[in-house]
């Protein structure tokens, strides 16, 4: 490569899904369900990748055959076809969610891909195609800080068993749950005490989903050290939280949550 290809600079002109980015070729989106006849609107990014155009830009798209969410019982598109004003370059494709039909339970996803645009504007080669993960979940009101009792405690051989296993500790820390979306929870410390009160280490943060009642911990929850978290439970009827935790190291146990 000589000095002139180093510093050329793009000047393509292409079609692609904002989101399809994420993990998992997209967002996971929850919707909490009020009512058997609620509607929600979520829209998805489309961008124009180069320079804003002197013409409008017409691109179309469609659900494809990987999509589990169903037209009519999931979600509606109010068109298959969107417009890119001229001097723009991100638009916002509308997807009608139909809440009330989707019981918390299933777990529809829906797969669109732009299949075209005018102008002789190009599709993304990578990014073309984008997955929303529809959720519907209960009311959930999870935020605040927690004391943690670990009625089981297992500090890791790192091999994935157990160097030692204790009950009923408390290492009088604070757990705080910050609520990032509906159902959605960053919680400051994955180990629950325990990193920083064994090891000395910094706590690890990730997030946990309420969905009615049932919690689970998102795949991406890891610690400082890419060692994945594996976190469940539930929501007792007195609103603390009984989380069966554990990492590949071999920590992990049975917390109990009890809200401040």
């Amino acid at each position: 490569m000589d000095e002139a290809d180093f510093f050329r600079v793009w000047d393509g002109l292409e079609v692609e899904f904002d989101a399809s980015t994420l993990p998992q070729n997209g967002p996971l989106v929850n919707f909490v369900r009020a009512s058997s006849t609620q509607t929600d609107t979520y829209n998805i990014q489309l961008n124009l990748v180069g320079a804003p155009q002197s013409a409008p830009i017409t691109v179309n798209f469609e659900p494809t055959s990987e999509s589990t969410a169903v037209a009519g019982v999931h979600f509606q598109l109010p068109s298959t076809s969107i417009v890119i004003p001229a001097g723009e370059n991100v638009v916002n494709v509308p997807v009608t969610v139909l809440t009330g039909n989707i019981d918390p339970s299933e777990t529809p996803n829906l797969v669109l891909r732009i299949t075209s645009a005018s102008n002789n504007v190009a599709v993304s080669a990578n990014y073309s195609q984008v997955t929303v993960r529809i959720r519907v979940i209960c009311p959930s009101e999870l935020a605040g800080a927690y004391t943690a009792l670990h009625q089981v405690l297992r500090v890791g051989d790192g091999s994935g068993g157990a160097s030692q296993t204790v009950n009923n500790v408390n290492f009088e820390n604070i757990v705080n749950l910050t609520r990032t979306s509906a159902g959605l929870y960053r919680v400051d410390d994955i180990s629950f005490g325990l990193y920083e009160a064994v090891y000395e280490l910094a706590s690890p943060a990730g997030s946990i989903l309420d969905n009615c009642n049932v919690i689970t911990g998102l795949q991406s929850n890891a610690d400082q050290f890419g060692d994945p978290f594996i976190i469940s439970g539930v929501v007792n009827a007195d609103g603390s939280l009984l989380l069966e935790w554990g990492n590949t190291w071999g920590d992990g146990g049975t917390v109990l949550l009890r809200r401040q």
